[in-house]
């Protein structure tokens, strides 16, 4: 009898580490609006945030999966810094007629992202550090007016483990910013602007743009492949032979 109750509570140890300490599992994993082999990546929000209502560096991003009601429940890309920025590409715009397209390349380093465990993805979970996070972003402009914008991105970062994922993004569009007249206030229901300490940013100084990530995919590199764990089931049952 107290064999066996020692071995049951050496099971419990066992299942528990393991649900503790899930590890990213090598694969792709997309979007619903990108079917592929694991399409149950949640869509996203974003925001950048700026030091003045249309202008000013550093710039934060801060970007959150969002279920249609909870950000940041699945996936979190964040506090990458734009120290200075790149002066907009104006090659496909006409400044006569005011119509074309600007271009914004943006690059930003550092910052930190998470997986969380979701059945729905089978990702496994993590958090890490990232590297460089480019996006070029276009606004289209019809006489001299702002009517659309769209942006792709793509980063890479090391999970706390030591191994690798890629992150892309494409197909988001702005949704606003805050030098849009009547000088726009961002939305609750996107992510925080944030300060270049990554908190989030002050009364005083929410300035900057947000809009929707329609288009994921993860990859989580082979070099993340589970490690064997000392204490398996085998070796828990030989203590009790």
């Amino acid at each position: 009898m107290r064999i066996g109750y020692r071995l049951l509570i050496a099971l419990l140890l066992l299942v528990t580490s393991v649900a503790a300490f899930a590890d990213p599992v090598p694969g792709t994993y997309t979007s619903i609006l990108r079917p592929g082999m694991n399409p149950g990546v949640q869509i996203g929000r974003a925001s950048t945030s700026r030091q003045f209502p249309n202008s000013g560096s550093p710039k934060i991003f801060n970007g959150q999966s969002w279920s249609g009601s909870v950000l940041g429940a699945q996936w979190e890309i964040k506090c990458g810094i734009e120290a200075a920025a790149v002066p907009p590409d104006y090659s496909l715009y006409n400044p006569v007629t005011g119509t074309g397209l600007i271009t914004f390349h943006q690059t930003f380093q550092g910052g930190t992202f998470a997986l969380y465990a979701d059945p729905a993805v089978g990702w496994g979970s993590g958090t890490g550090t990232l590297g460089t996070t480019s996006i070029v972003s276009q606004v289209q402009m019809i006489s001299f007016v702002p009517v659309s914008s769209s942006f792709t991105g793509a980063t890479s970062g090391t999970f706390d483990i030591g191994c690798t994922m890629d992150f892309a993004m494409a197909n988001g569009f702005g949704v606003g910013e805050t030098s849009d007249p009547p000088n726009m206030t961002k939305p609750s229901n996107y992510p925080v602007f944030l300060a270049a300490d990554c908190s989030p940013a002050d009364a005083g100084h929410q300035f900057g743009t947000w809009g929707d990530v329609n288009d994921i995919i993860v990859r989580i590199n082979a070099n993340c492949a589970t490690p064997t764990h000392h204490s398996t089931w085998g070796t828990i049952k030989s203590i009790y032979r």
